[in-house]
């Protein structure tokens, strides 16, 4: 019913570089409001005529009590389909134009502490199996002191790695290029696992010889591996936080901007293209910093 959605799908592949999950959720709103205007017996030429067609598909998603943030994303899809519409000239006028959608408050991400990266790192280090074992711990230490995003490392390819030069090159989120400084540790523990772990899992019978990071069976390692094995090792460490592979990404940010970074050097490293998202930092730190200091407050005192 929805047209040209084939069409524009692939021009989300190739021109905006999303990755499957991002495609996957595009997917999943604009069928939902297919599935709306079916049981309503809307034609599609009406309803991208008839505003209030949307103000009362965005009133039933609030009365269903779906989350603002749902909301947000749903009016988001929407509104990027219907802006290629237009693009192509199916329509001529954005009829969310003026739609109200519920504002966002921004959530501080949970960050770790120096203390609770050593004793995660620690955990990998000391793990049963050392061959996947050094893979993790790689995987957590480039997560952490390169601030990685979980997608780009199961992306990550031989081809990125400039040793000579200690870069990471590659083209990340919005097929944005992004040269992100190998660290001394990152250089260090990637060596390790490139040369000892990665040659076994790469001899794997039908092993996936492009990427860095392997699975047990040779092929490109998934992000719900990654969660999984993180999950373990904070479990093993004692830490009863709420972490994700995200978390070492915040962590970075936090500790460099308490180090003193400069906050578009930060911007540049993480691979914001907002200033504003990286902003988000400044306030996490002064929390950070509070958090901590009535943790250390409280057990002197006690």
């Amino acid at each position: 019913m929805l047209e040209r959605l084939e069409h524009f799908i692939q021009k989300l592949k190739v021109e905006k570089n999303y990755s499957e999950n991002t495609i996957n959720s595009y997917l999943y709103d604009l069928r939902s409001f297919e599935d709306y205007l079916k049981k309503r017996k809307f034609s599609f030429k009406k309803s991208f005529k008839d505003q209030s067609i949307f103000k009362n598909y965005f009133r039933l998603l609030a009365r269903k009590k779906l989350s603002p943030k749902t909301i947000k994303r749903k009016y988001s899809s929407l509104s990027t389909y219907i802006n290629f519409l237009i693009d192509i000239k199916i329509i001529k006028i954005n009829p969310l134009n003026g739609i109200y959608t519920p504002k966002l408050s921004k959530k501080l991400p949970s960050v770790l502490t120096l203390d609770e990266i050593k004793k995660i790192f620690k955990e990998a280090e000391n793990t049963d199996n050392e061959l996947l074992g050094l893979r993790d711990r790689c995987i957590i230490e480039l997560l952490y002191s390169c601030g990685l995003r979980v997608t780009e490392l199961c992306e990550l390819k031989v081809s990125n790695i400039q040793f000579d030069l200690n870069v990471i090159r590659f083209f990340g989120k919005g097929n944005k290029e992004r040269i992100i400084p190998l660290t001394f540790y990152a250089k260090e523990w990637l060596e390790k696992y490139l040369y000892q772990s990665r040659e076994i899992l790469s001899s794997r019978k039908s092993a996936n010889q492009r990427y860095i990071f392997l699975s047990n069976n040779g092929k490109k390692i998934t992000r719900a591996a990654i969660w999984q094995s993180i999950k373990k090792y904070v479990n093993l460490a004692g830490i009863n936080k709420s972490v994700s592979p995200h978390t070492f990404r915040h962590s970075f940010a936090t500790h460099l901007i308490d180090g003193g970074a400069n906050l578009i050097e930060v911007q540049k490293l993480l691979g914001h293209s907002d200033i504003s998202t990286t902003e988000i930092y400044t306030h996490l730190s002064r929390d950070f910093i509070d958090s901590e200091y009535m943790k250390a407050f409280e057990k002197n005192n006690n």
